[in-house]
């Protein structure tokens, strides 16, 4: 059985982590992109929506499942929306540390030898090595959270819940 290299799909951001996950290509194989909600048979189930549309579905559903104001999570939406392939007509990376988009170079971290990251950003990773190299994910949790609950108008906890399962999906804390 081929192994599912869990990512996130690329028109609505949730997580694929089974092969129930991702959505379907005309030939019946798998996307490599999106969900089997945003995408079935070599379509978009819904080829007609907007960003604006999607943000709003979705801050509706972050809105009730972590405890943010509408408006706040429906703008969140649409920030994270806009670095996906669906919607920013290319695949930007995203750091495998704390999940920042790399779209501009100077987002990058850098290597030994100067050169960019293609992993990870500049807040993350410099020379080659990681700014915390002892930095854990559950301190990386502490960390972010109330920066997120403060951004977003959330409850800390709630915040934290939200990191923790953003996180968990990032390379450098499954490895």
């Amino acid at each position: 059985m081929k192994e599912i290299v869990a990512k996130s799909c690329q028109s609505c951001g949730m997580p694929m982590r089974t092969e129930a996950d991702f959505g379907t290509e005309a030939d019946g194989e798998k996307s490599k992109d999106y969900c089997t909600y945003c995408y079935q048979n070599g379509a978009f189930t819904e080829p007609g929506i907007t960003i604006d549309m999607m943000a709003e579905k979705g801050g509706a559903i972050f809105s009730r499942m972590f405890d943010i104001p509408r408006e706040n999570a429906k703008a969140f939406c649409k920030e994270q929306l806009s670095c996906l392939k669906r919607w920013a007509g290319r695949e930007i990376a995203f750091c495998e540390s704390c999940g920042m988009p790399l779209a501009r170079d100077e987002d990058a971290g850098t290597e030994a030898d100067g050169s960019q990251s293609a992993r990870y950003c500049i807040y993350c990773y410099r020379g080659g090595a990681f700014v915390e190299p002892e930095l854990t994910e559950e301190t990386a949790v502490e960390k972010y959270a109330p920066m997120m609950a403060e951004h977003l108008g959330m409850p800390v906890e709630k915040a934290r819940e939200m990191v923790r399962q953003y996180l968990s999906t990032l390379p450098r804390w499954r490895e």
